[in-house]
């Protein structure tokens, strides 16, 4: 190999005299002769060389450069890089002087004459020039490739930001999208965005248009590969985060899917250094969806032990556990927080917050009869407008249809969720003047005798002191406990 560093890296002193390394010769090639122009040392008859011999200078005064012609700064001799590094070393008169090199400068010129003439430097000069052209073959070659390239670079890269601007809003990638030729109306956002795009992209726009391009990257496998690629590398970013933190905890929770499996949700918690601003960030990150195909806390010991495996976290570092009430989570004895509290037992389990303010409210609105009866009597408020469609549109829209059409609508109770329960008492407590209006309109107009009877009966219950003064009541202490339950 040559190295750049010497004053003259191709000089023929620096290499064997006979070079069968084709990426050797192709770099001496590329690099340039050695031709030193320099003041050269003088020898023992008083002569010396000339860069003037670089040049063959015609009787017009033109000067045309040999090429083949080099100067060994080491040996002080001139030699023939095309004899050099393409004469055929088997051929009958094939001579070593112009290799070995040249130092006679008393007859330099007429040496000269003499090889630029010979059969083994013609020969040598025709191989390097048939080699020259293959070179600038493979450069031609070499610049289609890198310019194909950098087109297919270029078409990955826009394809990647339209997959990440969509989900960035948790909107899927494609519908049920049949043949590229056909703008079909149920092609998915990332066609519809590819052809978007390509009304002002001239790379987009040549991928869709070009008939002769069968590759075009856009196929849902693509979209899926893509879409792993991307995941992969996020997750690789978030665990060489959380491997430089000191110690970490896991927040682990599951839901079912459409096929009754359990997919269970990895969110771990983390703090960061920064640096400039001087302080110690608490941060959250989402590792994705694992299946679980058995329920019972040592599937979830097992699965949370391998995750953290396979993401190359150690377990050992855990200093906190995140779940919600249930026994296989957060039981003492055998539950998922007991098992991970032997292995490591400094993971300290944290019971759900959220699931723990739930848990308060429900204890309080069971604390007493009234108050169930009261929610139950809300509910049944919205299960009796919301089952009938003319019910529901005369509270809704009424006589004024103009003035209450953007009015708010009743809500149902969720049993679990508090932020459900609010929003059924505030839309109850905002409209409870036009429910009792469309209940009395109900008992005059129907001709229906179970609706009349369920009207008087709701009518009643409203009317009710006691009714309206719980539901002034829970509807700001609900209010207040809404913000800290989100």
């Amino acid at each position: 190999m040559l190295n750049l560093q010497d004053d003259f890296p191709t000089d023929i002193a620096k290499f064997p005299w006979t070079i069968t390394d084709a990426n050797l010769i192709r770099s001496l090639i590329l690099y340039g002769p050695c031709k030193p122009d320099i003041n050269f040392p003088v020898n023992n008859n008083g002569k010396r060389f000339s860069s003037s011999y670089y040049f063959l200078t015609t009787k017009s005064g033109t000067k045309i450069p040999r090429t083949w012609l080099c100067y060994s700064y080491n040996l002080d001799c001139v030699y023939c890089e095309s004899c050099w590094l393409f004469a055929d070393r088997s051929y009958g008169k094939f001579k070593w002087d112009w290799i070995y090199g040249i130092n006679d400068w008393n007859h330099l010129s007429q040496s000269i004459q003499r090889h630029e003439s010979s059969i083994q430097h013609l020969d040598a000069a025709k191989i390097r020039s048939i080699w020259v052209k293959n070179e600038t073959i493979d450069a031609s070659l070499e610049k289609q490739y890198t310019d194909e390239a950098v087109k297919w670079r270029n078409v990955l890269k826009r394809l990647i930001k339209i997959i990440l601007s969509i989900t960035a809003g948790n909107c899927a990638l494609r519908g049920n999208e049949g043949s590229l030729k056909i703008k079909c109306a149920t092609e998915g956002n990332f066609l519809r965005t590819v052809r978007l795009l390509a009304e002002f992209d001239p790379i987009l726009n040549d991928i869709l248009n070009d008939e002769n391009q069968k590759i075009k990257y856009l196929s849902w496998s693509i979209q899926n590969e893509l879409l792993d690629i991307l995941s992969t590398e996020l997750r690789h970013l978030i665990c060489n985060k959380i491997r430089s933190s000191s110690f970490f905890s896991v927040i682990l929770d599951s839901t079912q899917d459409i096929t009754k499996q359990d997919q269970v949700s990895l969110v771990i918690r983390y703090t960061t250094l920064d640096f400039e601003k001087k302080q110690i960030q608490i941060k959250e990150s989402f590792l994705g969806f694992y299946s679980l195909s058995h329920h019972g806390a040592a599937n979830y010991v097992e699965l949370l032990k391998n995750t953290l495996m396979r993401l190359d976290l150690n377990i050992m570092k855990c200093r906190g556990q995140g779940y919600d009430g249930a026994a296989v989570m957060s039981g003492s004895i055998t539950g998922v927080q007991k098992q991970i509290c032997d292995i490591v037992p400094n993971a300290i389990f944290v019971h759900c917050c959220s699931h723990n303010i739930n848990l308060v409210l429900c204890d309080a609105a069971k604390s007493t009869r009234k108050i169930q009866l009261f929610f139950d009597t809300v509910q049944d408020i919205y299960n009796f407008f919301s089952s009938s469609s003319p019910r529901w549109a005369q509270l809704a829209f009424g006589e004024e249809y103009g003035n209450k059409i953007n009015k708010i609508t009743l809500k149902k109770v969720c049993p679990t969720r508090w932020k459900a329960r609010h929003n059924a008492l505030f839309s109850l407590k905002h409209r409870f003047v036009d429910v009792l209006k469309s209940l009395s309109n109900i008992q005059l107009s129907s001709s229906k005798k179970d609706e009349i009877n369920m009207a008087t009966t709701l009518k009643k219950k409203m009317e009710n002191a006691e009714f309206i003064i719980i539901l002034c009541i829970w509807e700001p202490i609900l209010k207040s406990l809404q913000v800290v339950s989100k």
